[in-house]
């Protein structure tokens, strides 16, 4: 069922964001934003060799059958992009249209971009394309791949980063290809319906941003905005915040603040009406909803941990703070969660994200390198038998119903000497595993390692059948 083959392609550029073409349900697309610094020399050159001043998308294409991951487009920003290196910093396919996406530059600037339609081609992959088709000067291949992107509306936000973006699960097309007829349908099972089909996360040092948008084929019109400020927590190092939509009522956001996670009811006026306090030590990096099992949560963090919530158990704050101040939100409180996943890490987990069909199947990826497959069913919509015992298809890495959240009962897996964040990162308590998985219905099916931190995942949009 699960391979260890890897397809890898070099760009030659280092990246910190990638985004599956999400409307793309035949082939595996995927869009990766470079963010490389110009020195302003003519020796600056892209994945084709040409000279280059700013930094490019690339459009990619796996083939199953042969195991190969190319090129199909190097997307170009377009004379209007200003110049300068502006290295991508995020990106977001749209879900209803392949052509469209919204990307965040090193200047500032975040506008929604037009991908050209032969950009998007479905003719075979040529992987080991003959160079004499082209002589020798390769002007014409670099023609052929080169593509300019049209700027299609700037999503005026005061020049500050955006560290994540995120479409409304609920405008996901139904029965039509029409991206104005769908952009709207949003409704959540009740007679209050949330206009907004895209959100932009920004953050700074002592607040995070959470803007909500209208995006259609040719403009973006900004709906509400909301800034919550970041409790001042000894030891914890604000991270980029980020973002994750509820597949189940399109009515709520989960948001990353410093160490807690904070749930934002998106209808006007935007407002924080949950959250969980001190989810990670040092500080929470990501957040994703199971998309098949309501109320499911997970979060990586600075503590190299993984950790799932079932938010039923959160105290949601009725008197909550008018200026949305987390630490004013008496009614929050730690909270036990249903699962940790401890020893995948030995540095900062800084990204996990589930498998938009099979919500066994997570991923997660850190700064130390590591990208880990990990097989959580206990508490997946369709969990499997402990059969125990048989061949082994994984590790089992320290996967424990609860979590010791002041770090006590420590038994590291691996001692590493005078670093007490590795220490109690790869803590286990009574209830860790440190064995063979077997057929355990936890268990880490596989492991990469890279020689970069690993900042960003995805999922192929692709149908799994």
């Amino acid at each position: 069922m699960f391979s260890n083959n890897l397809a890898e392609l070099s760009l030659n550029a280092p990246s910190r964001c990638v985004t599956s073409v999400r409307n793309d349900t035949r082939n595996h697309r995927f869009i990766v934003g470079t963010c490389a610094v110009s020195s302003g020399s003519d020796n600056d050159q892209d994945y084709t060799g040409a000279n280059t001043s700013s930094s490019p998308l690339y459009l990619l294409r796996y083939h199953e059958e042969m195991n190969e991951l190319a090129i199909d487009a190097q997307l170009n920003f377009g004379e209007e992009d200003g110049g300068g290196s502006n290295e991508v910093w995020s990106c977001s396919s749209c879900p209803i249209d392949s052509n469209l996406i919204v990307t965040c530059r090193g200047n500032g600037e975040t506008a929604l971009w037009k991908i050209p339609d032969d950009a998007l081609k479905e003719d075979e992959l040529d992987f080991y394309p003959d160079e004499d088709d082209f002589g020798n000067d390769t002007s014409n291949r670099n023609e052929d791949i080169n593509k300019s992107m049209d700027k299609i509306a700037n999503l005026e936000l005061g020049g500050r980063r955006v560290t994540d973006m995120q479409w409304n699960p609920g405008c996901l097309p139904t029965n039509s290809d029409s991206f104005d007829e769908h952009h709207g349908d949003i409704g959540t099972g009740n007679d209050q319906f949330n206009d907004a089909n895209f959100l932009t996360v920004q953050s700074g040092r002592k607040e995070v941003c959470v803007t909500t948008w209208n995006i259609e084929s040719d403009a973006a019109m900004q709906l509400d905005q909301i800034t919550i400020p970041i409790p001042n927590e000894r030891g914890v190092i604000p991270n980029p915040a980020k973002a994750s939509w509820d597949p189940h009522n399109h009515n709520l956001c989960a948001v990353t603040v410093g160490s807690s996670i904070a749930i934002l009811d998106l209808r006007s006026p935007l407002k924080v009406v949950n959250g969980i306090k001190s989810c990670h030590k040092f500080g929470v990096t990501d957040v994703d909803y199971n998309p098949n099992k309501i109320h499911v949560l997970a979060s990586s963090g600075q503590d190299a941990l993984v950790k799932f919530w079932d938010l039923r158990f959160t105290a949601s704050d009725e008197s909550h703070d008018p200026d949305h101040d987390l630490s004013n939100s008496s009614s929050w409180s730690r909270h036990t969660p249903l699962r940790t996943l401890r020893g995948g890490h030995f540095h900062w987990a800084t990204s996990v994200k589930y498998n938009s069909f099979h919500d066994q199947l997570l991923l997660s990826g850190g700064t130390d390198g590591m990208v880990n497959l990990w097989r959580i069913s206990s508490i997946s919509s369709a969990p499997l038998l402990d059969l125990g015992g048989g061949d082994t298809v994984g590790d089992f890495v320290g996967v424990s119903p609860s979590s010791d959240m002041e770090g006590e009962n420590i038994n590291p897996v691996i001692s590493y000497e005078n670093d007490e964040l590795l220490e109690s990162a790869n803590a286990e308590d009574d209830g860790s595993v440190d064995t063979d998985g077997g057929n355990a219905p936890d268990v880490r099916v596989t492991k990469m390692e890279v020689r970069e931190a690993v900042y960003d995942l995805t999922w192929s949009a692709a149908d799994p059948w």
